[in-house]
């Protein structure tokens, strides 16, 4: 029996919600989008701000869906946990970047603001504990309101993403100066140990990623030709290690790149969320590209079997592989020939930002 480990692509900063696009004010309905992932299960809430909500749980595979509208107490507690002072004005460069952790209990909470969306993500319980007094309340708040009783039967489960007119980034006002064209984020998993029975009945290989190398690569590439490319690794128990490259492109290898950002296939794909993924080795994949109805935000999981004990070999299994991945390869072929193989002197004392859009030219 082949060991398996629940992972997922929030590891980025939803790693898509940093990504939403712009929205008017008349789409601005929403108070905020919450995520958690823990060993137990994973659960989201989508919250209006007349208390309407969208509410998701995913227990052991099994999806349930929830819908309703909260009381006035329950509001007036979340809007005042969200314009706390130590929400208000926290950045995602603030918050510990972590890839490989002993416990699995991610936070990621997207709050609307006048200038958008605020996005945040906590990779781990570690993470969350400068902003305890916050956030331990903002997770217990969760942990009260996902409690309903009546599953709708039926709907489709969407992450409890918001309408695509109205999810709205981060950045997407204040970077209307500096557009970027294309952001990508590559989590590669592999296991520090090969398939022992060890492995197989470790409890922390299965619900952690301390047994786990991480290798993450991002790349956003901005309509100036301007580009930053980051690569970090890291085991558990060591320090991420970051590589940070900064250049500019030239107007032909841009235009290369829209034409395959522009693939028929890959426009009509919805926005998505982060898929759980239930496997051993392989890549998770951000990828969020500008379009002119706003920011489309994808993600593929791309997992196979452990490798074996014998050197070279390998159970080549899909476990998880998404639907349309096969869309990403143009793309990172073309990330790879044109930026990581032909990058520039290493920049020092650049902090990462996991190619986080920037309001400022690079």
């Amino acid at each position: 029996m082949r060991a398996k480990i629940k992972l997922s692509v929030i590891f980025f900063l939803f790693a898509s919600s940093l990504c939403w696009s712009g929205a008017t004010s008349s789409d601005n309905l929403f108070l905020m989008r919450m995520e958690r992932q823990t060993r137990e299960e994973n659960v989201c809430m989508l919250v209006q701000q007349d208390g309407h909500y969208h509410l998701e749980r995913l227990i052991t595979g099994r999806p349930r869906v929830f819908e309703g509208t909260l009381g006035s107490p329950a509001v007036d507690e979340l809007e005042g946990l969200l314009n706390s002072d130590q929400l208000t004005n926290l950045k995602q460069a603030q918050i510990e970047t972590s890839l490989a952790s002993e416990d699995m209990d991610q936070v990621m909470v997207a709050i609307s603001r006048p200038y958008g969306w605020q996005s945040l993500n906590f990779p781990n319980g570690k993470s969350r504990k400068p902003y305890k007094q916050t956030m331990d309340q903002l997770v217990r708040w969760l942990d009260r309101n996902k409690q309903q009783q009546n599953p709708i039967v039926g709907v489709a489960t969407n992450r409890c993403m918001p309408p695509q007119t109205a999810q709205a980034g981060t950045e997407s006002k204040a970077n209307a100066a500096n557009p970027y064209v294309m952001r990508i984020i590559v989590d590669h998993y592999e296991p520090l140990r090969l398939g022992t029975a060890a492995s197989v009945n470790s409890t922390t290989s299965m619900n952690s990623t301390a047994d786990f190398k991480v290798t993450r690569l991002c790349a956003i590439v901005y309509e100036n030709g301007r580009y930053r490319l980051e690569k970090s690794i890291q085991e558990f128990g060591s320090p991420v290690r970051p590589e940070i490259y900064r250049d500019t492109l030239d107007k032909a290898q841009v235009d290369e790149l829209r034409n395959l950002l522009n693939n028929p296939k890959l426009v009509v794909l919805p926005s998505s969320a982060a898929p759980s993924v239930f496997a051993r080795e392989g890549d998770l994949i951000n990828l969020a590209v500008e379009r002119e109805r706003g920011v489309q935000a994808l993600s593929f999981s791309s997992f196979f079997g452990a490798r074996t004990q014998e050197k070279g070999m390998k159970d080549n299994t899909a476990l998880a592989v998404s639907a349309n991945v096969e869309l990403t390869h143009p793309i990172r072929k073309w990330v790879k020939q044109n930026i990581e193989e032909r990058k520039t002197q290493q920049q020092k004392d650049v902090p990462a930002t996991t190619c986080i859009p920037s309001t400022q030219p690079e």
